[in-house]
């Protein structure tokens, strides 16, 4: 248990190391802070949606996912529709180039995972990849549970 501890503990310090961030952008072209690439994703990912299944998705308060997915709106990889259903309401979407944005963030970190995994055979890396589905499948049905009961 240790070992896979200090594991985690390791990769999550890479994680959430701004200077992780500003390699992806450097390399990317992209300037876009942490907060608005994972709002933007979710986003992609949700489809038309409001901005409170945003900030659920993303785990943080709708006051916290507001003024990121603005800065997206005005840096047009956003757009806002009236929600048909009650126009008092907006849904988000990605426009082409919020769409081109994720994209290019995503080949510069396939980019990087292809590098870090050099040294593995393919049968080693379909192994990690199952065993790492699993395990972080694991990981958020344990968050969702103490999310929904506490």
């Amino acid at each position: 248990m240790v070992r896979i501890e200090q594991a985690l503990i390791g990769l999550l310090r890479r994680a959430t190391d701004p200077r992780g961030n500003a390699t992806l952008d450097a390399k990317s072209g992209i300037r876009l802070e942490r907060a608005a690439s994972v709002l933007l994703s979710r986003i992609d990912e949700l489809g038309p949606t409001r901005l409170s299944d945003v900030a659920a998705a993303a785990g943080v308060d709708i006051s916290t996912a507001s003024r990121p997915v603005a800065r997206l709106v005005d840096h047009g990889y956003v757009m806002r529709d009236t929600d048909p259903a009650d126009g008092r309401a907006s849904l988000l979407r990605c426009t082409p180039l919020g769409l081109d944005v994720l994209a290019r963030l995503r080949a510069v970190r396939h980019e990087w995972l292809r590098e870090i995994l050099e040294g593995f055979d393919p049968d080693e890396r379909e192994s990690f990849a199952e065993l790492f589905d699993r395990f972080v499948a694991r990981v958020l049905s344990s968050a969702e549970i103490a999310r929904t009961s506490g």
